[in-house]
């Protein structure tokens, strides 16, 4: 008996410094890593608002009060939340409790679990949320990550208003590996596959079919001279069934790698595409240079990303030239756009989009930015089996913006003075079928402000702007000019902000009616709002607003009517 009790005691002993040993292990991986042990916060508020109207029918409700509370835990990486709202509106109590989530960091392991959003290529698994896990680790050079989970939840068909669209229940998966470093070089290699349940929603007449996708996407980056000269490029092959009730193809019949096969089965809606891009970028001392080529085939689709946009070609030219010791910029961004790309649509649009800024420091207070934007759009009619079924569209936009600005530091006071003056002009062009008269539409406007502010020494700051904008568009003339004023001040070492602002603002319309006779309307409307906040503690603050808006009707028809709101928000932090 005295030597079963010392082997037991032993035993014991043996026990007790195994889990100190392993606690004391747990410790050291805690501390080695970014889990919280234990940490919670949150905040609870009320706003209580009026509202009153006189001239139109009420916006919102004259009274309101509105209450929120929200709480967040992390437990040892395990986070949640819960968030509670009530309104007198709707007199109706909402609470939502926030996903529970994992997410912990150690050396060059990440480790995530509930609801997931991973990238790992921009056609592929391209920021699908997974409610699952992820897994990315990291050791020196070598990449690998891994997540799978569900991808969407069964939503039912339904008759009721406003009910989205159904949908099956979609389970996906996704392996990334790699190696090299990707702000220098790099291979990767990722691949995604998704997949939808057929019988997590029945019935008959559905209006949509399960479907299957499985993605392999390679992807590199390579860098010459020191990283003066960088190519990268990304390709995604897509194997896609639209309808997992159709029926199976036989492996002889399709002309598919066998990586492919192994894991997906081919059916009579399975279509096999494809999507990538290519970029080179030169980088000098004084000058820049990128290019890019983007192409998506037709019938392209892809479950890790959502809706894809495809049958489209793009080109990219992006030059930047620094000159006068950075003191002159100048930048421009190109692209040249087409889709119809295997022919067999009755229109091919094509695009061309060119931006260039220059930026001019003159002195250490006087700079001057330039812009110039082109747009053209052309939609060309094509002709199939010698007939001609589509019509031909065409727009050319010019977009031409100068902005200089002028700052002044004195000891005790700052001036900003800016100035912006724009020119549009837009004029569309369309072509009717059977040889009948082409519409067209044209456009010009011109837009200024005057911008001015000030910071004294006491700490009011007061700032200014005017604006004056006038349109002239097919038998329509448009002005619209106004002023706007205000202020603002800290007081008590900034725990108490007031500011201030009032506006006016004209606008007048003429058009031509019927008849040729000419219809003016001219309205004004007054602006003000008045703003305070006060911080009590450093986890206690309030908030009142003040706004009111009148509109005047000062030639012409319209509504005359003046608004008047005001609201006043507690929130304490914990």
């Amino acid at each position: 008996m005295p030597q079963k009790s010392i082997i037991g005691l032993l035993f014991l002993l043996f026990s007790l410094y195994g889990v100190q040993d392993a606690l004391g292990q747990f410790s050291q991986f805690l501390e080695e890593s970014d889990i919280d042990r234990v940490a919670a916060g949150g905040s609870i508020g009320v706003t209580a608002s009026a509202y009153s109207v006189d001239g139109i029918e009420n916006r919102r409700a004259p009274g309101m009060i509105q209450t929120n509370a929200n709480m967040n835990f992390n437990l040892f990486g395990f986070s949640s939340g819960i968030n509670m709202n009530y309104s007198t509106d709707d007199s109706k109590f909402r609470q939502n409790m926030n996903s529970l989530s994992f997410n912990a960091n150690w050396k060059w392991l990440n480790v995530q679990a509930g609801d997931v959003n991973s990238r790992f290529s921009e056609y592929g698994l391209g920021g699908a949320t997974i409610r699952g896990g992820y897994i990315r680790a990291n050791p020196g050079k070598f990449l690998v990550e891994l997540t799978g989970g569900r991808s969407k939840r069964a939503v039912r068909p339904s008759l009721e208003s406003g009910f989205r669209k159904p949908a099956f229940e979609q389970w996906a998966g996704a392996v990334k590996i790699g190696y090299g470093n990707t702000s220098t070089n790099y291979f990767h290699l990722s691949t995604f596959y998704a997949k939808d349940e057929r019988e997590s929603i029945t019935g008959t007449n559905l209006e949509i079919a399960p479907r299957e996708n499985l993605t392999l996407t390679p992807d590199f980056q390579v860098q010459f001279f020191n990283g003066r000269f960088t190519i990268a490029s990304e390709v995604t092959a897509s194997l896609f069934t639209r309808d997992l009730n159709s029926s199976v193809v036989s492996m002889d019949e399709v002309n598919i790698p066998s990586f492919f096969t192994s894991i997906f089965t081919p059916r009579t809606s399975s279509r096999f595409n494809y999507a990538g891009m290519a970029d080179a970028t030169l980088n000098l001392d004084f000058f820049n240079l990128g290019l890019g080529y983007e192409r998506i085939q037709p019938g392209f689709e892809s479950l890790g990303r959502g809706t894809v946009r495809d049958d489209q070609e793009r080109i990219k030219v992006s030059p930047t030239l620094r000159l006068m010791n950075n003191r002159i910029n100048i930048s421009s961004n190109i692209s040249l756009g087409r889709d119809n790309l295997l022919g067999n649509r009755v229109q091919t649009q094509t695009n061309t989009n060119a931006n260039s800024n220059i930026q001019f420091i003159i002195t250490d207070y006087l700079n001057v930015n330039t812009t110039y934007g082109l747009v053209l759009n052309n939609i060309t009619a094509e002709e199939i089996d010698g007939q001609t079924t589509g019509s031909s569209q065409s727009q050319i936009s010019h977009n031409v913006m100068l902005q200089p600005s002028l700052t002044l530091r004195r000891e005790e006071t700052t001036h900003n003075i800016s100035l912006t003056g724009g020119y549009m002009s837009i004029e569309s062009k369309f072509d009717n079928q059977g040889g009948a008269q082409a519409d067209s539409y044209a456009s010009e406007s011109i837009t200024s402000a005057l911008n001015y502010a000030i910071t004294l020494p006491i700490g009011i700051t007061i700032n200014s702007s005017v604006n004056y904008m006038t349109n002239s568009s097919d038998g329509i003339e448009i002005q619209n000019m106004g002023l706007n004023l205000g202020t603002s001040y800290a007081f008590f070492n900034r725990s108490l902000n007031v500011s201030a602002n009032a506006g006016i603002n004209r606008n007048i319309n003429e058009r031509e009616g019927p008849g040729g006779n000419l219809m003016e309307t001219e309205l004004q409307q007054l602006t003000g709002s008045l703003n305070s906040s006060y911080n009590l503690t450093e986890k206690d603050s309030f908030n009142i607003t003040l706004r009111t808006r009148s509109n005047s009707v000062l030639t012409g028809a319209g509504r005359e009517f003046t608004e008047l709101e005001g609201s006043f928000r507690y929130q304490r932090r914990f």
